[in-house]
């Protein structure tokens, strides 16, 4: 594991590759648009297995263990739709969250009946912004209003830990706990055989598929740590939610959304922020502690704008921690310390974490830094596109390819690898 010693100040090593940068974008972007369509799927009839959607909604992969919609990646796929023309399906998208939240109150992390008990990072305040943009409907944002008043609802009351931050967890019974084992079991190879111990330990990890499933960063007790992703996007949920109050003319609505955005922005810096060492940790409120791993999660904060100008510089200054030839790792290498290989943990580049990095750092005007990961990410999609034909799941930081650390086979994907591609394109573009 990188000490906290080890933070360093100085850039990262230069990427170097001889794919036209131009011809890759190009080649890309029309293998994408030739291929998006095969990821529509309408599943409006009831089904014993999914939560059927009134619209037509993308799934990630063609692969069939990824024929679902999947909550927080259809923000990230929307960000591509919306650059290709393509609003109507990504309204599509947005009316399915609405959907969901209507009638569940909140946005399972997957649309099958198995996953009623947890939900994902809640990506929704910033994927009906992104809607609004595009439409200015205003029928349509008090609709979009309205389940965001709904689903933080479900975040206040059943997410929130006792120092006012949220926690990842779940609300599954004992039963659809245990037979959570069946799930994972092939994924991991330390569950407890004992029977308490096991329920407790399920419990943790069916948590931890709120955030990233499954990484080192939670000491194996996701439910008792405040996350750095979820709460930073809580915060740009309080704040778009308030300006959505502001547009649709409702000051004292707007009034609470703004100080529940300062309040939690005052725990984050008490909670999350390490001054001394200039980037955000995970928060073990069960101890009293922040947790120990270098992550990328803090780049959420980055793109949120929870962040300072000192924080946002001081986090620009420590990309190196971890961003590597080609791309940002999900965790600095030797951050696990179980016997379970994790495939959110080094040296794996996951597309959203590119996207929020990148969005960051444009947020805070590190537009270098921000074009440099662009141009990492762009590359590497392009050259595995044209040795394998294909757009993967997640790809190799350090090397560039698809050697990754994995706990199943690695799909092909679309979904958001083509949606942070996209967006990564036009960033250089720009």
């Amino acid at each position: 594991m990188i000490s906290r010693a080890e933070f360093a100040s100085g850039p990262a090593a230069p990427h170097v590759c001889p794919v036209n940068l131009r011809e890759a974008i190009a080649t890309t972007r029309r293998h994408i648009d030739a291929h998006w369509e095969q990821t529509f799927r309408d599943s409006r009839g009831e089904s014993a297995r999914e939560i059927p959607l009134p619209r037509p909604h993308t799934v990630p992969s063609t692969d069939p263990t990824m024929w679902l919609f999947f909550y927080w990646d259809t923000y990230f796929t929307n960000l591509g739709l919306l650059r290709q023309n393509r609003l109507a399906q990504a309204i599509n998208n947005a009316d399915n969250v609405i959907h969901l939240i209507e009638q569940l109150g909140f946005v399972p992390n997957i649309s099958v009946r198995i996953a009623l008990n947890r939900s994902q990072v809640p990506v929704s305040a910033v994927l009906f912004e992104d809607i609004y943009r595009h439409t200015r409907d205003l029928a349509w944002l008090r609709r979009a209003y309205a389940a965001l008043v709904k689903e933080y609802a479900f975040w206040h009351a059943l997410r929130l830990a006792p120092n006012g931050l949220n926690a990842c967890g779940t609300h599954a019974d004992p039963a659809t706990l245990a037979n959570f084992y069946d799930v994972i079991s092939h994924r991991l190879r330390d569950i407890p055989a004992e029977p308490v111990a096991r329920l407790a330990y399920l419990r943790h990890k069916m948590a931890e598929c709120e955030v990233w499933d499954f990484n080192p960063r939670f000491d194996q007790r996701a439910a008792d740590f405040n996350p750095v992703d979820t709460n930073a996007i809580l915060y740009q949920f309080e704040t778009i939610a308030g300006d959505f109050a502001k547009t649709l003319g409702l000051p004292a609505e707007e009034t609470v959304w703004r100080d529940r955005a300062t309040r939690r922005r005052t725990l984050i810096d008490r909670c999350l922020w390490n001054e001394a060492h200039g980037f955000y940790f995970d928060y073990d409120w069960a101890r009293g502690r922040q947790g120990a791993v270098v992550s990328a999660a803090p780049y959420f904060a980055l793109w949120s704008g929870v962040c300072s100008e000192a924080q946002a510089a001081a986090l620009a200054r420590n990309l190196p921690l971890v961003e590597r030839a080609h791309g940002v790792m999900t965790c600095a290498e030797g951050s696990n310390t179980s016997v379970n290989t994790y495939q959110w943990d080094a040296p794996n580049a996951w597309p959203p974490i590119q996207t929020a990095a990148i969005l960051g750092l444009l947020r805070h005007g590190y537009v270098t830094e921000a074009k440099r990961l662009a141009e990492k990410y762009v590359l590497t999609c392009a050259r595995n596109l044209e040795t394998t034909g294909k757009l993967w799941e997640k790809y190799n930081a350090l090397t560039g390819r698809i050697d990754v650390a994995d706990e199943y086979k690695m799909p092909q994907m679309m979904g958001w690898t083509a949606g942070g591609f996209l967006h990564a394109a036009e960033v250089l573009e720009s």
